[in-house]
């Protein structure tokens, strides 16, 4: 594309779970692109009890066990009944084919290079505080070098996150307060109030063909983290939270308690971040929810099996309108809460794994990006005006006594008056106005009966002249 327009901001993109290729002493563990469900099956069988995760923290860096996050998966992956994702090669050509920036490696740069166009692969099995904290460290460096190479000191990162990317992102922006640097959040089906999909797996293990990833997944904080935080599992006669519910198979409480904490840290954030005008001003957070798709919405707990279905939960009791979303994520989960009332939500009939690829949602975001780099404000009305002062009726013997001001510093010349008959067929009557002081004063004499459109503007008509004003009168019998 040969006109590309500029980008003076920082654009990261994040993939979801199972989004990035994880190595351990070079060699992939997990890399599932591009590849038949038949050839993941056999290459992951031998090493997937590498990924299970023995212990973890939400503030260190690494773990130790020598596994870490190295790419995207670009292309189309799919693990049946579990995930799949139509890659993220159309979402950074959109950025690479439309917009001048410098792509660079957020890990492996060395300190003086200066990028604006990233992705960032991340450990996905780990908890998303962990990643977040990785995230502020590796943005808060190459925003600053950008900064400086640019010239734009007023750079600012752009967001685009699917999936479980919007949790990480979510907690950089809110809890470590990464919105300060940040211009807007995009996220692509995101599970701001979880999934029951992430409930039916812990619960009921994964296990297809010879690829069982059931031990795997319950070992994973990031499982947990997707969890809904709302009433979605049904015992008795009542719902409750996954995290305040006893007696859920395979589900350990503890850890869906820290989950629903995680949740609730970047909740309280949010609540403080909006009584702060420049975070209402300067950072805004756009989700773009799948709908229309068949979505696991509740669950219910019999003879200590829990099953999930597509019955809408008792808080949603009667909403029929709710009871889809993107196949994975429910209509009512893709929100940000505090966003729950907003008219400018963006909804799609299109399944989770499609979203940052459809062509209606990429060319939205188009659009979004190349006006987030055009400074709007200068495109504007005249900071100078003409303002009208007239009566509505006047007698027959009456003059009619029109007013006018022009409000601004430069001058455009003398004002004159268009006075147009509409109740009976004359000639227009062009007359100028005589200045007074601050105003500008015309008086018109012996205008018969009837009803008159009369436009007022100044004699130099140039391009930053005030627009002219029109209004009406009448001269009564």
């Amino acid at each position: 594309m040969a006109n590309k327009a500029p980008m003076k901001d920082m654009i990261v993109i994040l993939p979801g779970i199972l989004g990035s290729v994880l190595q351990k002493d070079g060699k992939d563990l997990w890399a599932v692109s591009g590849q038949a469900i038949w050839q993941v099956l056999t290459n992951l069988s031998n090493t997937i009890h590498n990924l299970k995760l023995g212990q973890d923290d939400p503030i260190a860096e690494s773990l130790g066990d020598g596994i870490r996050a190295t790419s995207l998966i670009q292309d189309t992956h799919l693990i049946p009944g579990f995930w799949k994702i139509d890659g993220y090669t159309q979402t950074s050509r959109l950025i690479t084919d439309n917009f001048k920036v410098t792509p660079g490696d957020i890990y492996n740069d060395p300190d003086d290079k200066a990028a604006n166009f990233y992705q960032f692969p991340y450990d996905w099995r780990r908890d998303n505080r962990a990643n977040a904290h990785i995230l502020k460290k590796l943005i808060d460096k190459r925003l600053k070098r950008w900064r400086e190479a640019s010239g734009s000191a007023d750079a600012k990162v752009i967001l685009m996150a699917h999936s479980m990317g919007g949790l990480v992102s979510r907690y950089y922006l809110e809890v470590l307060e990464g919105w300060r640097d940040s211009r807007a959040l995009f996220t692509f089906g995101t599970p701001y109030r979880g999934s029951l999909k992430a409930v039916n797996f812990l619960a009921n293990g994964y296990k297809q063909q010879f690829l069982d990833l059931t031990e795997v997944m319950r070992s994973l904080t990031s499982i947990y983290q997707l969890l809904p935080i709302y009433e979605v599992v049904k015992i008795g006669e009542s719902y409750k939270r996954i995290a305040e519910a006893d007696g859920l198979p395979n589900i350990d409480k503890l850890k869906a308690q820290d989950a629903l904490a995680f949740h609730r840290e970047i909740e309280a954030a949010v609540k403080q971040h909006l009584n702060i005008e420049e975070y209402r001003q300067s950072f805004t957070v756009v989700p773009i929810a799948g709908v229309q798709q068949p979505t696991l919405q509740s669950a219910i707990l019999e003879n200590g099996k829990l099953t999930a279905s597509e019955d809408l939960p008792g808080v949603l009791h009667n909403r029929v309108d709710l009871s889809d979303g993107d196949g994975t994520v429910p209509q009512v989960s893709a929100i940000p809460i505090e966003r729950s009332g907003n008219f400018d939500n963006f909804f799609i009939a299109e399944q989770h794994g499609a979203l940052q690829n459809q062509k209606q949602v990429l060319q939205n975001l188009l659009n979004c990006l190349e006006l987030s780099q055009f400074d709007l404000a200068t495109v504007k009305a005249p900071e100078v005006a003409i303002s009208l002062s007239l009566d509505d009726l006047y007698l027959p013997d009456e003059p009619v006594s029109i007013r006018a001001r022009v409000t601004g510093a430069i001058s455009f010349g003398k004002l004159q008056a268009e006075i147009t008959s509409v109740s009976h067929e004359q000639p227009a009557v062009n007359l100028d106005f005589v200045e007074r002081e601050r105003d500008w004063l015309l008086i018109i004499d012996h205008l018969q009966p009837g009803l008159y459109r009369v436009r007022v503007q100044t004699e130099n008509l140039s391009d930053q002249a005030p627009t002219p004003v029109h209004d009406l009168f009448e001269v009564v019998r």
